[in-house]
């Protein structure tokens, strides 16, 4: 009888994004909600993003029109840049994590 060849382990893509995605999402979500300054309160200002903030909402007193002002700012570019630094982070932790835990990467 002749021995079977050895089967080699297929490796899906999908699998590998999905894991990728789903950690850069959840080091984006940390990052986001530890870098979250809410101080409307104190001075007005709400800032969201790390590195870059991609969203401010703020309110204040203007001396110039003698009112309340407000103001709402959303930088669609500052996110994309947030989420493609959260995806660097997160594939360098697994690239780390992979070096010293002696492991193949997969």
């Amino acid at each position: 009888m002749h021995a079977k060849p050895e089967q080699r382990k297929k490796i899906s893509i999908v699998p590998a994004l999905f894991k990728v995605l789903v950690g850069a999402i959840g080091i984006f979500a940390v990052l986001t909600a530890f870098f979250y300054h809410n101080e409307l309160n104190v001075d007005g200002n709400l800032t969201v993003g790390f590195p870059w903030i991609f969203y401010r909402e703020g309110s204040g007193y203007s001396l110039d029109l003698n009112e309340q002002v407000g103001y709402n700012e959303f930088e669609f570019l500052n996110l994309i840049g947030d989420i493609l630094f959260s995806d660097t982070l997160y594939l360098l932790i697994l690239w780390i994590y992979s070096f010293f835990s002696g492991k193949p990467r997969k």
